[in-house]
């Protein structure tokens, strides 16, 4: 009962300055909004990112050609051949249980009729469509008979379809690349963009096509690389690695990279976020909590008499001591409970701007865990008690005589 007696006047205390009461909380509700939203975006950017990654496909390396240093590139001149259609045929006979994509990227204008629509022209095999988890909507993707054959044909992703034909169906149509003249054979389904590149935009021939109708050299600018089983990846990609060297008669210029180095690095960045943006936000919470000490300190100036009027009257050290405390952890709660509101509307609302400020705006929202609310609704509460120590050990400590003098 005394506890509850206590709480009620502290509770009465804060009502009965209303206006200042509320402006003490203003850093707290701050603080705490911080924390929530800015969790909220970052989570959010982290599951779209990594979500960005494996719409992709999953389970996949990827091999490049090295930039060789000027020491290499003296040490191997004349032996450095970089990556080539061999190597890829060399791989899938080294290892069958691999889905092997060799790609070839052309700069090309793709014209019918009158309409055209210059960009890049991807070169490459069957197995892109599982891989890389991108289908057909219409007609078929290549065929290994258009790799073995070199056929003039041409898969569209759906706005360069639309671009080229409008509402007609562009499967069974032609169009021009360079001198070459293409039938259309698939139109790939909606997929939008992806970690900054739009995939409705691609256009895909046979890589033996790109490398002997276009390009002229074996040249490839990567391969992508589809490992049966994700516990097989960093085995996999250590003996490819390896394989490659040999197959370049010992030259290492080449670069394997396993898709969970990408998802590693989006890991790391996001933790650099979650740190910088959690640092700002824990200021914040902590200029609340000066607030809060500067008004309780500026409380027990007055109400010095009546903390040595309660003394007089029988009143312990710890009950005064309870009740400043209670009043400052009164303000951080409440403060701590609007701030969590409000952190959860800024945090969808902020969310939605943030989303349509990405490319292919829409797929970035807030994601809010409860362990984010209760870690700033906790640290809320850490700082009413810290900060409202203080002034409640100073209150504490009055002398009833020269309490009750004071003017």
């Amino acid at each position: 009962m005394i506890l509850y007696s206590i709480i009620l006047d502290a509770l009465r205390n804060l009502s009965a300055n209303l206006l200042r009461s509320a402006l003490t909380m203003l850093g707290v509700i701050i603080g705490v909004a911080s924390v929530i939203t800015m969790i909220a975006i970052v989570e959010g950017g982290q599951i779209w990112l990594v979500s960005s990654i494996e719409r992709l496909g999953t389970n996949l390396l990827f091999v490049w050609k090295k930039s060789l240093t000027v020491e290499e590139q003296r040490l191997f001149n004349g032996r450095s051949t970089g990556l080539d259609y061999d190597d890829s045929l060399a791989i899938r006979q080294k290892f069958p249980h691999l889905h092997v994509i060799p790609r070839v990227e052309l700069e090309q204008e793709v014209k019918a009729g009158e309409r055209h629509f210059s960009g890049d022209i991807t070169g490459t095999t069957p197995e892109y469509s599982e891989a890389r988890n991108f289908h057909v909507a219409q007609g078929r993707f290549l065929l290994t008979n258009d790799i073995e054959e070199w056929k003039r044909v041409v898969v569209l992703g759906k706005e360069i379809a639309e671009r080229l034909f409008g509402s007609e169906t562009a499967v069974g149509k032609e169009v021009n690349i360079g001198n070459q003249r293409l039938t259309v054979v698939g139109v790939m389904q909606p997929k939008g963009i992806v970690y900054g590149s739009n995939y409705d935009e691609m256009i895909f021939i046979p890589v033996t096509t790109a490398i002997r109708r276009f390009q002229g050299t074996d040249e490839l600018q990567s391969m992508v690389i589809h490992v049966p089983k994700r516990d097989m990846m960093d085995q996999t990609m250590k003996r490819l690695h390896a394989f490659l060297i040999q197959q370049h008669d010992g030259v290492d210029d080449i670069r394997v990279r396993n898709q969970g180095d990408f998802l590693n690095a989006v890991d790391r960045t996001i933790w650099t976020f979650r740190i910088v943006l959690g640092g700002i936000a824990v200021v914040a919470l902590v200029v609340g909590g000066i607030g809060i000490m500067n008004i309780m300190l500026v409380t027990v100036t007055e109400r010095t008499r009546e903390i040595g009027l309660r003394k007089a009257i029988g009143a312990r050290r710890q009950d005064i001591l309870l009740q400043f405390l209670i009043e400052s952890v009164t303000i951080s709660v409440v403060g701590g409970l609007i701030g969590v509101l409000m952190g959860i509307v800024f945090a969808y609302g902020f969310g939605d701007f943030v989303a349509q400020a990405m490319p292919g705006g829409g797929d970035w929202g807030a994601v809010i865990h409860p362990s984010a609310i209760a870690i700033a609704f906790s640290f809320a509460v850490i700082v009413g008690v810290f900060f409202g120590l203080y002034p409640a050990i100073k209150a504490s400590k009055l002398d009833p005589a020269e309490a009750l003098r004071y003017q």
